[in-house]
C-alpha cells in the first residue's frame, strides 16, 4: 500500500555527500529503499540541531532544491495541485530554525520561496524563537517566534510541534491559526518520552484538524527495548485511533540508517529502512485496523488535508 512518510532527515545526508563530491544522492541512495516499501511521498527534512548559522541553513535547503530540480523520480510538491501527480511525492520541510535570529519574517518567506511547506520552529534545543524538549520548560514562543507563526500561516505552511516542550506546543496552539501537526510522535501514555504527545496534546491537534505521524523510533515506542517491534508502534495508532478517530493518524517514521547507524538501538528489527515500511501496513491488520482505515493512515488523511491546505 502507498505510504506518506511526514519526516525522513533526507536533507543532511544530500549535504553530507555533495560535501564528499557526490551527487545524485536521492537517486542513489534514497529511491530504491524508499520505492521498495511503497514509500512514494515524503516530507525531505533539512535538519538542524541548534548549532547551525542561517547560513548554513540555506545551505542544506538550497542542495536538497537543486537535487530535486536535477532528477525525474521526485515531484516536487509546492502546492495541493503537486499531490495529484502519479509520480512519488517529495515534500521539503525543515526541522528547527535556530539560524535565525533576526528578520525572521523575511527568512520565512526564503524558506518558502525554495520550496519548504512544513516546519518546525525548533528541534529539541531552545533557540531565538521556540523552546524544545530540553529547552528551559518555562520557556515557550519569544515574540519572534510568534512573529515565525503568523508568518507561516500567511503562507500556508504547515506547522510542526513534534519536538516542542509543552510551553511551546501550547502557544502554538493558542497563536496559530493554520495548519498544525506532529510529524513523527507517538502516544505518551503508552511510553512517556518527552517527545511523545500526552492525551490532552492529542485531543488539542485533533481539535484544529491536525495530524499525528507514527514515529518508528524504538525510544518513542517502548522504555523496554525488548519489547519493540512494529506490532507495538501499531499499538499507539490504536491508542491514538480510540482517543480522536481515525482521521488524525498519519506515519512519520523518521528513518535513519542512511546515518550509517544501522546497528543503533534505536532502530526496530522488522522496520529498519523505508524498505521495510509495508510490516506496519500488516501490523495495522494485525491490530484489527479495516483496510479503509489503513489507507487513511498510510497516506490518505496527509493528502486529503495537505491538498486543502497548501496553495
Amino acid at each position: 500500500m502507498r505510504i506518506f512518510d511526514l519526516h525522513a532527515d533526507i536533507g543532511p545526508d544530500v549535504l553530507n555527500q555533495h560535501h564528499l563530491g557526490k551527487d545524485n544522492v536521492l537517486l542513489t541512495r534514497h529511491s530504491d529503499e524508499c520505492l521498495k516499501g511503497e514509500v512514494s511521498a515524503i516530507a525531505m527534512a533539512s535538519f538542524f540541531s541548534g548549532k547551525e548559522t542561517y547560513e548554513e541553513m540555506q545551505e542544506m535547503i538550497l542542495t536538497l532544491e537543486n537535487e530535486l530540480e536535477h532528477q525525474n523520480v521526485w515531484q516536487r510538491v509546492l502546492s495541493g495541485n503537486d499531490l495529484k501527480s502519479d509520480r512519488p511525492l517529495a515534500l521539503m520541510s525543515v526541522e528547527g530554525m535556530c539560524g535565525i535570529k533576526e528578520n525572521e519574517c523575511e527568512a520565512i518567506e526564503w524558506m518558502y520561496e525554495h520550496g519548504i511547506r512544513l516546519a518546525s520552529l525548533c528541534w529539541n534545543e531552545e533557540n531565538a524563537l521556540a523552546s524544545g524538549i530540553k529547552g528551559n520548560p518555562d520557556h515557550g514562543l519569544s515574540e519572534m517566534g510568534r512573529n515565525v507563526i503568523s508568518k507561516m500561516d500567511e503562507l500556508h505552511m504547515v506547522i510542526d510541534v513534534s519536538h516542542a516542550n509543552e510551553k511551546t506546543f501550547w502557544d502554538i496552539l493558542d497563536c496559530s491559526k493554520g495548519f498544525v501537526i506532529a510529524t513523527h510522535s507517538n502516544a505518551y501514555t503508552l511510553c512517556n518520552h518527552p517527545r511523545n504527545l500526552k492525551d490532552e496534546q492529542i485531543r488539542a491537534i485533533a481539535a484544529k484538524g491536525g495530524l499525528i505521524g507514527m514515529n518508528s523510533c524504538a525510544y518513542f515506542i517502548d522504555h523496554d527495548l525488548t519489547k519493540v517491534t512494529v506490532d507495538a508502534l501499531a499499538k499507539h495508532a490504536a491508542y491514538i485511533k480510540n482517543l480522536v478517530g481515525i482521521d488524525h493518524l498519519a506515519c512519520g517514521f523518521d528513518f535513519m540508517d542512511f546515518f550509517g547507524e544501522e546497528d543503533a538501538d534505536y532502530i526496530i528489527n522488522d522496520m529498519k529502512d523505508a524498505s521495510y515500511a509495508q510490516n506496519f501496513i500488516q501490523a495495522l491488520k494485525n491490530n484489527h485496523f479495516s483496510d479503509c482505515e489503513i489507507k487513511k493512515i498510510a497516506y490518505q488523511n496527509v493528502i486529503d488535508r495537505f491538498s486543502q491546505y497548501l496553495r
